[in-house]
């Protein structure tokens, strides 16, 4: 943990670190590694496939939480909107099965991951695997009136080809120190960013000049919903039910303070519990918070919700799309359907080299 927590401060640093000059000549090596593996995609030397219809890939180049799992509800959304039938592909970190699984409303985050489950609640299949290519091809043969594929966090899985990239970046942190791993947060180098056809940015107010871009970044709003009741989730309260209470903020998340940073800014000062992203939680992580409301990401309600009681409280999170942003994204979908369209004799064959 404090090699960890002393990593995260070199990689957000604004100014060059010993560790992160240490570091350096590790990234370089991780640099060639990187761009080698590209390369050999690119001669076909390693095997990528295509399902057969659209496919569109939310991810970032930066470790860490950037919003990924909103932004791949508002694409789902905004799909739904246009008429669209999507599905959605994700690894189901950390189960991350080597076989497809369906997320189903009987589905636990211990069988399918946690941000699957929150996508199975727009009402779209999902389908769960750590080979991308196998989950989609399972998702469309066992629903084949879909005509779009939305993989969750899937930028660097270039065994799945794709059709529209859309590149996820914190407003807050953005590309922190600029170095790659393990000196910085970069995935892959920077440049790798502009290749994305769309480049978002969730950030909590929009553009000062009431515009929707910050630089080459289309800026999505981040909204808290209103809180409800794990136990009754059709019981909603307003953020002043908490404003004098204190509650305790509980996150298992990849950046639980800006969580409770939002919460702040609504109103609601508590005292934050921060726990490691993806942590499966269990009714002992809520002993020591006594009888106070506790206040939790819909990420990590599901994993509480088999020992839920009364003092949980869920804050959904969204992030909504300007309708320039929308019309970009339906004509990338749309230019890429056409193509399909036209060039396969079957809906879903898959193409591979």
């Amino acid at each position: 943990m404090m090699l960890r927590a002393l990593l995260e401060k070199t990689w957000w640093s604004k100014h060059a670190t010993v560790l992160a000059t240490l570091l350096s000549p590790l990234s370089w090596l991780y640099g060639g590694v990187i761009a080698a593996r590209i390369e050999l995609y690119k001669r076909g030397l390693f095997k990528r496939s295509h399902p057969g219809v659209p496919v569109i890939v939310v991810g970032n180049i930066v470790v860490g939480g950037a919003g990924k799992t909103p932004m791949v509800q508002a694409v789902v959304r905004c799909l739904q909107q246009a008429g669209y039938h999507p599905g959605v592909v994700s690894r189901g970190y950390p189960v991350s099965p080597k076989k497809p699984r369906s997320v189903s409303i009987r589905s636990l985050p211990s069988d399918v991951g946690d941000e699957p489950m929150l996508h199975f609640a727009l009402g779209v299949p999902v389908e769960v695997c750590a080979d991308r290519v196998a989950a989609a091809l399972s998702l469309l043969e066992k629903n084949p009136e879909i005509d779009v594929i939305v993989a969750d966090d899937a930028m660097q899985h270039y065994a799945l080809m794709r059709d529209v990239e859309i590149e996820v970046v914190s407003a807050e942190r953005r590309y922190g120190n600029g170095k790659l791993l393990p000196a910085g947060p970069l995935r892959e180098p920077r440049q790798r960013a502009r290749k994305c056809a769309l480049r978002v940015m969730p950030a909590w107010i929009t553009p000062t000049d009431g515009g929707y871009k910050d630089g080459h970044h289309h800026v999505v709003r981040r909204k808290l919903g209103l809180p409800y009741a794990l136990v009754e989730p059709a019981r909603q309260v307003a953020f002043a039910t908490f404003a004098q209470s204190r509650p305790a903020v509980v996150a298992g998340i990849a950046n639980p303070r800006q969580f409770y940073d939002a919460l702040r800014r609504a109103g609601v000062h508590g005292q934050l519990f921060p726990f490691p992203d993806h942590h499966a939680f269990e009714p002992s992580d809520f002993d020591p918070l006594g009888d106070r409301a506790i206040l939790m990401t819909e990420k990590d309600a599901p994993k509480c919700r088999l020992f839920a009681d009364h003092r949980m409280w869920v804050v959904p999170l969204t992030v909504h799309l300007a309708p320039e942003t929308k019309r970009k994204l339906l004509r990338l979908v749309r230019d890429a359907r056409d193509i399909y369209d036209q060039d396969l004799p079957v809906p879903h064959g898959p193409k591979t080299t």
